[in-house]
């Protein structure tokens, strides 16, 4: 056990001594009697610390502030107390910082206030991407180095040809489960054939191109984000224009046009595979055989409903890549931004191929397709 805390008045006027243990177990008690003592005294206070038998960090800041509030005097501190007191009195202790409270209603304001300014300047944002993207583009077309078709086909094999094994395996899935679920649904109805009906029409007019932009936006479109990212942080785009060379031609250009051309590729290889699906679990569970199928979808579907899906897919392409360049053109210089416009670039991709497909789906009503 340690000895107790103890203050002794001295001869002296405003001289007092401390006795025992002045450490973290007799804290509170030893702040309550040296402030009695300060706040009691009229005279300029000095404290003997000699008959300290134990001083503690938490202790020896105790005499700290009090020498620093009060202006008190510390007397024959004992030489194993010194170092450490020494080392207190250098440490800066700032002050709690106490945060005001705000009421939840004001806090959900002041939340939509930032999100609804955050959307505001990315939307200006894009909108000058897009504008410097035309204007490269423009140019490009009419002068063929400035097309770069190396990094064009490039960029097509590793956002196209590599990407095939996913996008087909995802979309025959997706189409074993639609299928699968609407036998599932209509086999109560005594109409489980019209899971041929659904299975074509959802997957050529829906299904299809935008599960296949989704998986796009998630594998092609972070790959920009991180890659052109990369570059940020390496100064590499840097270089690029201090030797007179337009980033924009060399990393938007070449991955923009690639996309558009393969995502549409994409999107009918993930119809025709998703139909396949559909086939196959037809056979399996309502014994409908492939040549049937493949009447069935043919009176059913339309070829509007295939060019429905390919027309939205080149628009699908063009913001995925726009928004993963744009990203990979603000990454600020450290790893910690590449991971959160990479993230940033994946999300807003995601949303505005879904915002484009409800646009889409409310023109194609409206024209009658």
């Amino acid at each position: 056990m340690t000895a107790d805390f103890q203050i002794e008045p001295d001869a002296k006027p405003g001289h007092f001594h401390l006795l025992g243990a002045l450490d973290l177990y007799h804290t509170h008690e030893a702040k309550l009697m040296l402030k009695k003592m300060v706040s009691g005294s009229s005279d300029p206070v000095i404290i003997n610390v000699s008959g300290l038998t134990k001083l503690d960090t938490v202790g020896a800041l105790l005499l700290r502030q009090l020498q620093e509030k009060h202006k008190i005097k510390i007397q024959h501190l004992k030489s194993e107390h010194t170092e450490l007191f020494n080392l207190v009195a250098k440490a800066e202790i700032a002050r709690p910082v106490i945060i005001p409270h705000v009421p939840a209603w004001r806090r959900g304001l002041n939340g939509l206030g930032k999100q609804t300014v955050m959307a505001y300047q990315a939307a200006i944002q894009f909108t000058a991407f897009l504008g410097q993207v035309c204007v490269t583009l423009s140019k490009s077309v009419f002068s063929r180095k400035a097309m770069r078709f190396p990094d064009i086909m490039h960029h097509i094999e590793e956002t196209g040809i590599e990407a095939i094994p996913i996008i087909g395996t995802m979309a025959f899935m997706i189409a074993v489960v639609l299928a699968y679920q609407g036998i599932a649904q209509l086999r109560p109805l005594g109409v489980e054939n019209l899971t041929v009906n659904l299975v074509a029409i959802s997957v050529l007019r829906e299904m299809g191109v935008l599960l296949t932009a989704i998986m796009v936006a998630g594998r092609s479109g972070s790959a920009f984000t991180a890659q052109i990212g990369v570059m940020k942080v390496r100064e590499e785009v840097d270089a690029l224009q201090v030797i007179g060379i337009n980033p924009f031609e060399v990393l938007v250009m070449p991955r923009l046009i690639a996309l558009v051309i393969t995502l549409p590729l994409l999107a009918f290889l993930a119809d025709m595979m998703g139909l396949f699906g559909g086939g196959v679990m037809s056979w399996l569970l309502i014994n409908i055989p492939p040549g049937a199928y493949m009447e069935r979808v043919r009176s059913v579907a339309s070829g509007n409903d295939f060019l429905v899906g390919m027309i939205k897919a080149p628009v699908f392409a063009f913001l995925i890549a726009m928004v993963g360049c744009m990203h990979g053109m603000k990454v600020s210089g450290s790893a910690e931004s590449v991971g959160r416009e990479t993230t940033a670039s994946v999300v807003k991709s995601i949303f505005l191929v879904l915002a484009a497909d409800a646009l889409f789906s409310i023109l194609f009503e409206k024209m009658g397709i």
